[in-house]
């Protein structure tokens, strides 16, 4: 038997499968689940936004299969503004109206309904700098003056946080590792939530760890 026997009925049922896949690719409603993430704009200067309730809703979305590859393209998060905000607790309802969704795609169910917010002012202050040496000099070496630069920095942040910070401080320095005297450029780590240095684009901190030999001790006679 060839497979060319028949051979315009096979085309006919092949033409066919292709027409029904092709619908059930196109208009065939199905469901899926997408986890979008929760995009905050818009916040005041003077505010900081230190607790959210949720960082992505789930969206349940109702189309067909290639509206729904457009949807896990396209929608990429869900926008909330904060302009004109004031400090305090906010709490605002999911608005689907936010959600571009493609033609053949509608919403059907979405989680949390409402998300939550918490507002703080900010303020700064100027604090002092520490560097964090650890470890000891090898032997024979003895530690010298330790200087940085700058002495103090501005930060700024969550009010209530800002209020608790007492210094910042460098990355870890093992002298260990030193055998000669060596200046050191290092970011300070603030070790607090919603705080920052104000001068973003400031410079590093240059420390300077004077090392010298250790004096020998005398022989007594």
């Amino acid at each position: 038997m060839s497979i060319f026997d028949n051979l315009l009925y096979k085309v006919v049922a092949l033409l066919i499968a292709c027409v029904l896949w092709a619908a059930a690719q196109g208009v065939t409603d199905v469901e899926q689940s997408f986890d979008i993430p929760v995009q905050i704009q818009d916040v005041p200067e003077t505010l900081v936004v230190t607790q959210e309730s949720a960082h992505e809703i789930n969206l349940r979305v109702m189309g067909s299969r290639a509206a729904l590859r457009q949807v896990a393209k396209n929608v990429q998060h869900y926008p909330v503004s904060f302009e004109g905000a004031k400090a305090g607790e906010t709490r605002l309802a999911v608005n689907k109206e936010l959600i571009a969704l493609p033609r053949g795609a509608r919403i059907v169910a979405s989680s949390p309904s409402t998300l939550a917010f918490a507002l703080e002012s900010v303020s700064s202050k100027v604090v002092p700098v520490r560097a964090d040496l650890v470890g000891a000099l090898p032997a024979g070496l003895e530690l010298g003056r330790v200087s940085i630069e700058p002495k103090e920095i501005a930060i700024a942040g969550a009010r209530s946080t800002v209020r608790n910070v007492r210094e910042v401080v460098t990355d870890r320095v093992d002298l260990s590792t030193l055998r000669e005297t060596t200046t050191i450029e290092s970011p300070v780590a603030l070790g607090f939530p919603h705080i920052w240095r104000k001068d973003q684009s400031g410079e590093p901190i240059r420390i300077k760890i004077e090392v010298a030999p250790a004096p020998v001790p005398s022989v007594g006679g």
